[in-house]
């Protein structure tokens, strides 16, 4: 599609206002490249560089400093079906009613619709809020103004309505939600802001039933914990009903931590990033049809679906990382060994980066520092973790322990989505709320930040073993 412009307002803002949203899941800072557009014609100026046409470029770095320029935009990425979602819908309340849960998460947006226990239809797709920033304190930064907070609020609608139309609203009785606190907040148009300031209080936790939202359709939410473990983590502790001694371990961009000790429940999170979800990594996507799902080495791979690979999800990064560690091709610092270079193909136009695997490490050593910190601020060990989210489905957990991602000689129970089965849940049963506010008053947080030796293990876990 070409599109004429004669503004010298930043491209992607010129952009988003004729109704094209592009995927800036970096926040506009110009390192995933997801956005990039051709220029046809004119004259151009990319980080303060003039650019001769034709050129690909991103458009969040791009302004016209001539009078008038062409550009051409690839379309841009609808939700698309996914694998069906990891949990077990067996062990929902089985209703003949016709409902949809939604789980909210910073990077991917997941739904399905569920009627006597079984899954209709699935569908997920990137939160087009991710242009906005990979992360909640982006968003919040966002929401300090009315405007702001509207435009967030549009925009994750937008989003959930794209999804119900790809999983047929007809005949639904009800729709329920969790995600993460900001997420809550943001969908029924609530200032977070004081969520990112000390001491990190939410403006509200629980949020009522709303006919107000979706069109027709009466939405319940799953009540937050505090300002950093959202309803859904609620969600994980229904799905996993935690013993003592049990650690709830949901991977996602912000990775909730809870541990029952026997003796009390102490939850934390750590900032990982979208690493694992595909995003700011130059070959990253979801876990679609035609992402590299496992890499056993050199020309040794799976794709889902069978097809040629579009791109790299997480399960495979972490593959990536734990074989060609142990093969010698990378060191303890993620750089690639001799030959030098800084990309790496898998197979043709898709690869790795240092870059990416800078992004990836971060990511795996918030999620073990978080909860090797935890285990020492309770003086104790968990013996049993349960993997929450639709990453932690597809892993190869002796992989994730090679790593150091996740802690060797424990028992590990993947729970798959367990944000999508609370909300489906309380869909089904929204006479289940009570409970759900019960197990949210349960868990005393922790702050990571508090957490004695965090960063030092942080600093730690930025290597490879």
């Amino acid at each position: 599609m070409k599109i004429a412009v004669s503004s010298s307002e930043n491209l992607a803002d010129i952009l988003r206002a004729k109704g094209i949203p592009l995927d800036m899941r970096c926040g506009g800072q110009g390192r995933c490249g997801r956005c990039r557009v051709k220029l046809v014609a004119g004259e151009w100026n990319c980080d303060g560089t003039p650019v001769s046409v034709p050129a690909a470029v991103p458009a969040c770095r791009t302004r016209l400093t001539g009078n008038r320029g062409v550009i051409e935009v690839s379309d841009v990425e609808e939700p698309t079906p996914e694998r069906m979602p990891e949990f077990d819908a067996d062990r929902l309340p089985k209703s003949p009613e016709t409902v949809i849960a939604f789980d909210l998460g910073t990077t991917t947006l997941a739904a399905v619709k569920i009627r006597n226990g079984k899954i209709l239809a699935s569908a997920g797709a990137f939160n087009a809020q991710n242009r906005f920033g990979d992360n909640v304190v982006s968003r919040i930064a966002r929401a300090g103004t009315a405007e702001g907070l509207a435009e967030l609020q549009e925009t994750l609608l937008s989003s959930l309505k794209k999804l119900l139309g790809g999983l047929g609203g007809d005949c639904v009785e009800r729709i329920a939600v969790a995600g993460n606190t900001t997420m809550c907040c943001l969908l029924h148009g609530i200032d977070p802001t004081p969520i990112g300031a000390y001491p990190f209080v939410p403006p509200v936790l629980d949020f009522p039933p709303r006919r107000d939202l979706l069109p027709s359709f009466e939405v319940f939410t799953m009540p937050c914990m505090s300002g950093y473990l959202g309803g859904d983590i609620v969600s994980g502790l229904y799905a996993s009903n935690l013993g003592a001694g049990e650690m709830l371990v949901d991977l996602g961009t912000n990775c909730e931590i809870v541990f029952n000790t026997g003796k009390g429940w102490f939850g934390t999170s750590a900032a990982a990033g979208p690493a694992f979800e595909g995003a700011g990594l130059r070959c990253g996507m979801r876990a679609a049809d035609g992402a590299l799902e496992h890499y056993r080495g050199p020309g040794d791979f799976s794709v889902i679906g069978g097809s040629t690979a579009r791109g790299i999800c997480g399960s495979a990064y972490v593959d990536y990382l734990a074989v060609e560690r142990a093969g010698g091709r990378i060191n303890e610092f993620g750089r690639f060994v001799s030959p030098r270079e800084g990309y790496r193909e898998v197979t043709p136009g898709v690869g790795v980066s240092e870059e990416d695997i800078e992004q990836l490490l971060k990511a795996k050593a918030a999620i073990g520092s978080g909860i090797s910190a935890l285990e020492e601020y309770c003086g104790a060990s968990a013996s049993k973790l349960f993997l929450a989210g639709g990453f932690a489905a597809g892993l190869d957990i002796d992989r994730a322990i090679a790593i150091g991602m996740l802690p060797p000689h424990r028992e590990m129970v993947k729970l798959g989505n367990s944000s999508l089965f609370g909300a489906a849940a309380l869909a089904i049963r929204p006479e289940l709320l009570p409970e759900f506010l019960r197990l949210s008053r349960i868990p005393k947080e922790i702050p990571s930040a508090t957490l004695p030796r965090f960063s030092s293990r942080f600093a730690d876990a930025l290597l490879l073993p």
